[in-house]
């Protein structure tokens, strides 16, 4: 049926009608300027209009409501389109740089680019190696080689034995360099103001190797816990660092864990991400990349630079304010303030607070998973942060100024909380056809 007024028209022609509207999506578009077919089922079906929570906008023909909604919601996202085309370009590029033919292009890309463009917006100087970063870690470790080497390197009896008696032994050696009470007034004062003053004095400490070799030491738990509640206020929450009071030893092979607590990890472990991170031509062999990380696991918080395991120490002593189903919060430091309302403010955290509170009509209580992630998220938050620390210290890079550290722990809160967001529209999704028999 062709449009007209008070008519349906079809879909194809709404897509194609908006999409051309849209400047600079030619690499998402076929020939006669619409969108490709699968731009609009692995992009713009999924990812922008929905059809899963929304199925009345996914039918061959639409009534014009229906079809304004669509232009609307497209044209709404018009800028993050262009910017998935932009990162769809450099996806496409490392691909051929990294010789990857797993799956099809436009399958595997076109999703990871929306999640790029939804992360970072346009591409910047960054892209290329953001680009490659994302296609090593979805395409799982890079260089099937180097983690083959890596399992018998470990799997051999004699190095084990050894690699296991000099990890115990840096890790009892390793001198303990500060007072973890000098270290929390530096914290707090950097948390109170932000300045680059304040930063940079911590900054230049060794505050953060001191709170994290003290967990090693009976009573450093409770040194870190009176620190946390000097700068926040708060008592400190289970933070997923360790299973103990003391950070016991981790073990040599993944296999031999206990938990998942971040201090705890094995070494095994540690190299894989350090492989997904790196390109092969920039890989030592797997015996330097394992003597590497016992260094690196004997230092305070497992970060082997001083300024990065003190930026880990900031994010320990924040975390614990960061409570999305308190609702925003007056009686915090500023900055701690202010990651926290970042994410109180979110929609699908205000929508737990009154299923919580029973003032929604929709279902009696919210999905039990979510609210339990929503009720650690101080621990994803720093489980998040630990591994983007880990990525710098493997590549010698690190933020330096305080403008930079904030950056960091406003995007590592963004991140966790799209994450989140993801999952509580799956929630809502599945549960779309008895939420729609209940109305």
């Amino acid at each position: 049926m062709t449009a007209g007024h008070g008519q349906s028209q079809l879909r194809s022609a709404v897509l194609a009608h908006a999409w051309r509207r849209i400047p600079d999506v030619e690499v998402l578009s076929a020939g006669d300027g619409g969108p490709l077919t699968r731009t609009i089922k692995k992009i713009l079906d999924p990812l922008v209009i929905r059809t899963a929570a929304r199925p009345r906008l996914g039918r061959p023909l639409l009534d014009p409501p229906a079809a304004a909604e669509v232009t609307e919601l497209l044209l709404a996202d018009s800028a993050r389109l262009r910017a998935t085309a932009a990162w769809f370009t450099h996806l496409k590029r490392q691909r051929r740089a990294l010789r990857i033919t797993a799956g099809n292009v436009q399958d595997v890309c076109f999703p990871l680019a929306y999640e790029l463009a939804t992360t970072f917006g346009m591409p910047d100087a960054a892209a290329p190696e953001r680009a490659a970063s994302t296609l090593r870690e979805w395409h799982g470790e890079d260089g099937a080689a180097g983690v083959d080497q890596l399992s018998r390197y470990l799997a051999a009896p004699q190095p084990t034995a050894d690699l296991t008696a000099e990890l115990r032994r840096r890790w009892h050696t390793t001198p303990h360099p500060y007072q973890t009470a000098d270290a929390a007034a530096l914290l707090a004062a950097v948390v109170n103001g932000f300045t680059d003053e304040a930063w940079q004095a911590l900054a230049d400490s060794p505050a953060g190797h001191a709170f994290g070799l003290a967990l090693r030491q009976p009573g450093g738990a409770a040194a870190l816990a009176r620190a946390v509640r000097e700068v926040s206020g708060l008592p400190a929450p289970d933070l997923g660092l360790q299973r103990g009071e003391r950070t016991a030893v981790p073990p040599l092979n993944q296999r031999d864990e206990t938990g998942s607590e971040l201090l705890e990890r094995s070494i095994e472990r540690r190299v894989r991400a350090t492989l997904r991170r790196l390109p092969a031509a920039d890989q030592n062999p797997v015996a330097g990349l394992v003597d590497e990380e016992l260094s690196r696991t004997a230092a305070g918080f497992g970060l082997e630079l001083p300024v990065l395991a003190t930026c880990f120490a900031l994010g320990v002593v924040l975390a614990p304010a960061l409570r999305p189903l308190d609702g925003p919060r007056g009686d915090l430091p500023e900055f701690a303030q202010r990651l926290n309302a970042q994410v109180a403010r979110e929609g699908y955290v205000l929508y737990a607070r009154r299923a919580l509170a029973g003032s929604t009509p929709l279902i009696a209580q919210p999905d039990a998973e979510v609210l339990r992630e929503l009720r650690e998220f101080a621990k994803r938050f720093l489980a998040r942060l630990w591994v983007r620390l880990h990525g710098f210290d493997v590549s010698g890079e690190f933020p330096a100024a305080a403008a930079d550290i904030r950056d960091l722990l406003t995007g590592v809160v963004r991140s966790t909380s799209l994450d989140l967001r993801t999952k509580v529209r799956r929630a809502l999704v599945a549960s779309l056809p008895r939420l729609e028999a209940a109305s």
